[in-house]
C-alpha cells in the first residue's frame, strides 16, 4: 500500500473466529509499528494516521478487512478516497483498476452504487460550496441490512460520484451486543452559506422491533463536509399514541420559518407528523400533517416542500401490498397547505416499479432534484464478489402538472448518451449484442394499439415493456415478482424513455407523467431491445458511458 497524498488508512474489521483478533500497520522504510485490537464483536471502524508518500504492509491477525481506503488529503471532494484491494495485498486501486474490481453483470455502470456492500435509503441531500452530497444507509460488512452506518458521496454534476469516507457509525453498545441492532438511519440536510445542518434517526433495539425498540432525533453539522460535529438529541419525546416507529426528519424552510416531517405510526395508522422551529435549535410538534387510512405498519422517509404552486408530501409505505401485489411502494400526495395539515388535492405512486423506495428530495438553484433506493423487496437479489446490495435511482426533476407530480431524468444524464444504435421508425426491431446490456431508449407515437418491448433476457427469464387494451406495464417471467404486474396508472402512451443498467430498468412515460424502476438481475454481459407493435413507432437506442 502506498500512500501517495493521503494521511489516514480506514479499515472496516470484524474478529474471525473466538479470539477478536488485531490489525497492524509496518512502513516499508523502517519505521514503527501501528497495532489495533479489534474491540467490537460486530465490526470495527479503524482510523490510523499514516504518512504521505509512504508504503505500508498490512497484516491481519484473527481479523477480516470488508473494506479498505485512504483517506485525509487537501482535495478529496475531487479525488475522493483511494480505495485498497483489501483481498490483494491492500494496493491502491486507480479508476481502471476500480472498474475491473466492481466488474459484474448485476452492477449498473451509470447508476450510483457503494463500493462495496449494502445500501438504502439516500440521506442528508443537499448542495454545498459547489458539490452535490448525498449521504445514504450503509453496511460496510455484508450484502445484507444490518446495523447502519452513514456512506457519502459528492459529485459537482448528480451524475459523477466521488466515494468518501464514511461519516456515521453505529452506537458502541449495538456493536458490542450481538442480541441488539440499530445504528444511524435516515435523515436529511439543509446547507446554509458556511455550513450544513443534518437530522437523523439514532435506533437501537431488539432483532424484533418492539416496544423496546429506542428510536430519538439527532442533529449535526459540518463546515466542510469531510468533518462533522458530535450529533445532539433534539427530539426524544413523541406525540400521544406514537408507537416505536418514529424516525427519518426531513427538514425544510418555507419563508421565515423551518418545518420537519417525521415518519410515524400513530394510534395505528401510518403518519406524518409535523414540527416547526424559529432557529432550527429547538423543534415543537405542531400536529400530524397526513394520515394515512391504509393498511401499513408506518410511514418511511417522510417528504414535504413547496412545487408549482402547490405542496406535495412523499412517504414510503411499510408492510403494504397493493391490488396489484406490489410490496412496499411510495406515495405522493398534492395539496394545499396553510401551516397544519395538508388539504389533499390528489394522490399516485410516486413510481410503479416498486423496486424504487424512500425518495428524498432537494432544491438547487430552482430544480426539485429526487433520489431513490433501488430497493429488493422480493428477494431477488444475487450476491457475487464485490458485490453490491443496491444502488440508487438516476436523480430525478420533479414538477406539478395536472394535479400530478411529473418525474423527469435531471438533464446532466443526457450527457452520458454515446454511440447510436439505431434511428427510425419501425413496428418490428430486433437489437442484440449491445455493449455492456447498458443502453437508452426513446420510444414516440400516438398509440392505440397493444406493443411490447423485451427489455432484458437471461436464459427463461425476461423484462418487458408492454401496452394491452391501454394499460401498460412492466412485467416479468421467470423471477420470484414475474406472478405481479407493476402496473403505470397512464392510459394514453405518447412516448417513454428507457435507460437499462445492467441489473437496472428505469423506463419513464409521456414525459415524466409516471415513472417505473425494476430490477431485472442479467448475468448477460449485453443486452437486448426486441419492439413488436401493431403500428409504427419512432425508436432511437444509444449506448451509455460509465460513470465509474
Amino acid at each position: 500500500m502506498y500512500t501517495g497524498s493521503y494521511k489516514c488508512l480506514e479499515l472496516f474489521a470484524r474478529p474471525v473466529g473466538e479470539q477478536k483478533g488485531f490489525v497492524s500497520i509496518i512502513a516499508d522504510d523502517g519505521g514503527e509499528m501501528e497495532r489495533r485490537e479489534l474491540e467490537h464483536l460486530y465490526g470495527n471502524w479503524l482510523r490510523i494516521p499514516v504518512a504521505e508518500d509512504t508504503a505500508y504492509q498490512v497484516e491481519l491477525k484473527d481479523a477480516e478487512v470488508t473494506l479498505a481506503y485512504l483517506s485525509d488529503t487537501e482535495d478529496i471532494l475531487d479525488t475522493g478516497i483511494c480505495i485498497l484491494d483489501a483481498e490483494n495485498g491492500f494496493e491502491e486501486m486507480d479508476e481502471v483498476q476500480f472498474r475491473e474490481f466492481i466488474q459484474s453483470s448485476y452492477r449498473e455502470k451509470y447508476h450510483f452504487s457503494p463500493v462495496i456492500n449494502w445500501m438504502n435509503d439516500p440521506n442528508g441531500l443537499c448542495w454545498y460550496q459547489g458539490y452535490y452530497h448525498m449521504f445514504y444507509q450503509f453496511n460496510p460488512f455484508g450484502q445484507e441490512w444490518n446495523n447502519m452506518y452513514w456512506g457519502h458521496a459528492a459529485s459537482t454534476d448528480l451524475v459523477h460520484w466521488k466515494h468518501l469516507p464514511v461519516v456515521l457509525e453505529p452506537q458502541k453498545e449495538i456493536l458490542d451486543n450481538l442480541q441488539i441492532k440499530g445504528g444511524a438511519f435516515s435523515g436529511s440536510a439543509l446547507a446554509g452559506e458556511n455550513e450544513a445542518r443534518f437530522w437523523l434517526t439514532r435506533h437501537i433495539g431488539p432483532h424484533e422491533d418492539g416496544e423496546e425498540t429506542v428510536q430519538y432525533q439527532t442533529e449535526m453539522r459540518s463546515s466542510d463536509m469531510i468533518h462533522f460535529s458530535e450529533e445532539r438529541t433534539i427530539i426524544k419525546e413523541k406525540p400521544e399514541g406514537t408507537n416505536f416507529d418514529f424516525r427519518d426528519p426531513k427538514a425544510g424552510k418555507f419563508g421565515d420559518e423551518w418545518y420537519l416531517v417525521l415518519g410515524a405510526c400513530v394510534n395505528g395508522k401510518g403518519t406524518f407528523l409535523l414540527y416547526e422551529s424559529q432557529d432550527q435549535e429547538n423543534w415543537t410538534y405542531k400536529c400530524p400533517l397526513l394520515t394515512e387510512n391504509e393498511s401499513i405498519r408506518t410511514i418511511e422517509c417522510p417528504d414535504f416542500f413547496p412545487l408549482d404552486g402547490k405542496y406535495v408530501a412523499m412517504g414510503a409505505w411499510m408492510n403494504h401490498y397493493d391490488e396489484e401485489g406490489r410490496f412496499q411502494m411510495s406515495r405522493y400526495y398534492i395539496g394545499n397547505w396553510e401551516g397544519a395539515d395538508l388539504q389533499i388535492e390528489s394522490e399516485q405512486w410516486v413510481d410503479f416499479g416498486s423496486n424504487c423506495y424512500a425518495v428524498q428530495s432537494f432544491c438547487h438553484e430552482g430544480r426539485r432534484i429526487a433520489i431513490g433506493w433501488i430497493s429488493d423487496f422480493y428477494g431477488e437479489h444475487i450476491a457475487v464478489k464485490n458485490g453490491a446490495y443496491g444502488s440508487m435511482t438516476l436523480p430525478r426533476e420533479l414538477h406539478v402538472r395536472e394535479n400530478r407530480v411529473y418525474t423527469q431524468p435531471v438533464k446532466e444524464v443526457y450527457d452520458l448518451k454515446d454511440k447510436l444504435l439505431y434511428s427510425g421508425k419501425e413496428n418490428a426491431l430486433k437489437l442484440e449484442n449491445i455493449p455492456d446490456n447498458c443502453y437508452y431508449a426513446k420510444i414516440s407515437g400516438e398509440m392505440q394499439g397493444d406493443f411490447s418491448i423485451l427489455l432484458g433476457k437471461d436464459k427463461d427469464k425476461t423484462i418487458c415493456l408492454k401496452a394491452e387494451g391501454g394499460t401498460l406495464f412492466l412485467k416479468t417471467s421467470g423471477v420470484k415478482s414475474e406472478a405481479i404486474r407493476f402496473v403505470s396508472s397512464v392510459r394514453n402512451f405518447k412516448n417513454a424513455e428507457i435507460f437499462v443498467d445492467g441489473r437496472t430498468v428505469e423506463v419513464y412515460l409521456n414525459d415524466g407523467e409516471d415513472v417505473g424502476t425494476k430490477l431485472f438481475y442479467n448475468s448477460q454481459t449485453e443486452g437486448c431491445f426486441e419492439l413488436a407493435s401493431r403500428e409504427l413507432l419512432q425508436v432511437e437506442i444509444y449506448t451509455m458511458k460509465s460513470i465509474w
